[in-house]
């Protein structure tokens, strides 16, 4: 049934043009894709601190407010079954490792309850609570978002590294582009993101090539390689798919468009070489001992260590993670920037990715979900035949698995929210057929 209703053109089932004045609760929507691609401004200098990063936080906070007392004072309050779950799971696994902190550590445990979980119950309002029909305003906010992604780009080109001081607030170390994001990583998650939803959201096919023109050369210019060989993988992955071929066939293609991943990946290779020439290791001695010291703790605690437990467990833990990465080098690797992470204040301590950062706070259940979640979600948008969101969701779990961790901006969880609204509106269309 699904195979061939998924010939169906999705237009059909779009909203009909909205006549009348929008809702406040659109209009806050439209702000949040407005404002997500600024990733780094200086409302993180004001009492908001991190929560300030982006100014997106703002509509959000009032739009999640507006949800929350409507929901609280409807005549029949209604709670999502697997959210409340998840919610006594989060405050069961806090509740057990504030018991456990170490001396001195009790004022610092609450720091990451209160900003990784606003946070993190923010990401999810964004995925299951908003309302993302497919109006003109949120198609116009997209584009408008793209806009903004290439006017950050070009600006820093012509005007050069943190010459917008109230948009650009974390120092450039690396000289590479990086818009109004903080880092070249973050701006190739942002620029596939928000290019891909401008595809999806188009109609006429050569605006849909000129976007993804658009999108592949910003990636390129951005010089984010792990960005680029994972936009490659995912595009290699969607032909494979689509191709009705024999396994033998669809072998020879991947072996065929292999080696643009190969000579990604020597890229990579040679930027790793570079680094051990000139002895800036740090970045490896970083990544390495942050995600053995994930491993580490779910080994000891499979059920995760909470928000409370985190900061105790890195003293506890990524000593001996430490230790056994610099094992595996003939030669010292620099771990000045994680030696910082040992004691308090832990400024700046996190995994290096959004997967291995809940690892650790959420254990296996949460490593369970986050797989069986992103497959149903790619399964459905390949099923309908939404490969711009299946590219974009796709680079979006890749990236959240092996480089990207911001939980402060927003363009991440708008996207897989959109995707899986589109998702259920066409479920809900092929139910009345």
């Amino acid at each position: 049934m699904i195979s061939k209703a998924a010939e169906l053109n999705r237009d059909r089932f779009a909203s009909p043009p909205q006549l009348k004045f929008p809702s406040v609760k659109d209009l806050l929507l439209w702000a949040i894709i407005v404002l997500c691609p600024l990733q780094d401004t200086i409302l993180q200098k004001t009492p908001l601190k991190l929560f300030g990063a982006s100014p997106a936080v703002l509509p959000l906070l009032a739009l999640a407010t507006i949800a929350l007392f409507s929901n609280l004072f409807a005549p029949k309050l209604t709670f999502d079954r697997k959210i409340l779950i998840g919610l006594v799971y989060v405050l069961l696994i806090c509740a057990i490792h504030i018991v456990t902190f170490q001396p001195g550590l009790d004022p610092i445990q609450w720091r990451p309850l209160r900003s990784f979980g606003l946070m993190t119950a923010l990401i999810v309002y964004l995925l299951t609570g908003v309302d993302y029909r497919n109006t003109r305003g949120l198609r116009i906010s997209i584009y408008v978002a793209l806009l903004i992604t290439l006017i950050g780009v070009i600006l820093g080109g012509i005007l050069g590294p943190d010459a917008i001081k109230f948009l650009q607030v974390t120092p450039d170390i690396s000289g590479r582009p990086r818009g109004f994001s903080t880092e070249s990583s973050t701006l190739s998650v942002q620029i596939v993101c928000i290019g891909m939803l401008c595809s999806h959201y188009l109609k006429r096919t050569w605006l849909k090539i000129i976007v993804g023109a658009i999108t592949a050369g910003l990636l390129i210019y951005s010089s984010s390689k792990g960005g680029l060989i994972s936009l490659l993988l995912c595009v290699l992955i969607l032909v494979l798919v689509r191709t009705r071929a024999s396994l033998f066939y669809k072998l020879l293609i991947g072996f065929l468009l292999s080696p643009v991943l190969v000579a990604g990946a020597l890229l990579v290779a040679s930027k790793f070489s570079n680094l051990i020439t000139l002895n800036q290791t740090t970045t490896i001695a970083t990544r390495a001992s942050m995600a053995l010291f994930s491993g580490i703790v779910v080994l000891h605690n499979p059920l995760g260590v909470g928000f409370t437990g985190f900061y105790p467990a890195i003293p506890k833990y990524l000593y001996s993670a430490m230790w056994t990465i610099q094992s595996w080098f003939p030669f010292p690797l620099a771990f000045v920037e994680v030696k910082g992470y040992l004691a308090p204040p832990f400024k700046d301590a996190d995994c290096k990715s959004f997967f291995l950062d809940f690892l650790v706070f959420f254990g296996v259940p949460f490593a369970i979900l986050f797989f069986r979640f992103g497959f149903k979600l790619l399964q459905r948008l390949l099923a309908y035949r939404f490969f711009s969101l299946f590219v974009a969701v796709l680079f979006a779990f890749l990236a959240l698995f092996t480089y990207y961790s911001s939980m402060n901006a927003y363009t991440v969880p708008l996207l897989i929210g959109i995707a899986l609204y589109e998702a259920r509106q066409y479920e809900a269309a092929l139910r009345l057929h």
